[in-house]
């Protein structure tokens, strides 16, 4: 919004000052996971553990798939949700969170600023409001979703790691 009411700014600075926020924010999004981890219903817990697993939990498999989840347009909380319910290493989830997140904020501010130029010379000013509401209706969902049936059912399962623990 900022690109959108002041078009002089840089386009990379502001990306670089939503990812500071972001990181900083997921982090203690992390740490208060990690520490109320243990509250978690045991068959969400079963859930959320199992995603853990399937994104990989070697470093540069941690590194990779949260870069790769960053780059999407879905919400981030349920990703350090679930890594500070399973208690797996921080810097490679932030690594590739914040790879991921500086490159698609940098093109979501870029290219939002043309589309709302766009939709105000068609008088439409309510778009934003439509997409936030969409965001958090999805990241609730993603919670509920039993991503063991998901994943099995698309055969995405990567041999042992995906056993039950």
């Amino acid at each position: 919004m900022f690109k959108i009411h002041n078009p002089e700014l840089d386009t990379l600075g502001i990306a670089v000052f939503g990812v500071v926020g972001s990181i900083v924010g997921r982090y203690v999004m992390y740490l208060y996971c990690r520490a109320l981890g243990r509250y978690v219903p045991h068959k969400y817990g079963e859930n959320i553990r199992y995603i853990s697993r399937f994104l990989g939990e070697k470093k540069l498999g941690l590194f990779f798939g949260t870069f790769l989840y960053a780059l999407s347009p879905l919400p981030s909380n349920f990703l350090f949700i679930s890594s500070g319910v399973s208690a797996v290493e921080v810097l490679p989830v932030l690594g590739g969170f914040a790879l991921g997140r500086l490159i698609s904020y940098a093109t979501l501010t870029y290219t939002s600023h043309r589309i709302f130029l766009f939709f105000d010379a068609l008088g439409i000013r309510n778009m934003r409001l439509a997409i936030d509401v969409l965001g958090v209706v999805g990241g609730v969902a993603v919670i509920f979703i039993d991503w063991r049936k998901v994943l099995d059912k698309l055969n995405l399962n990567r041999g042992s790691i995906m056993k039950k623990q």
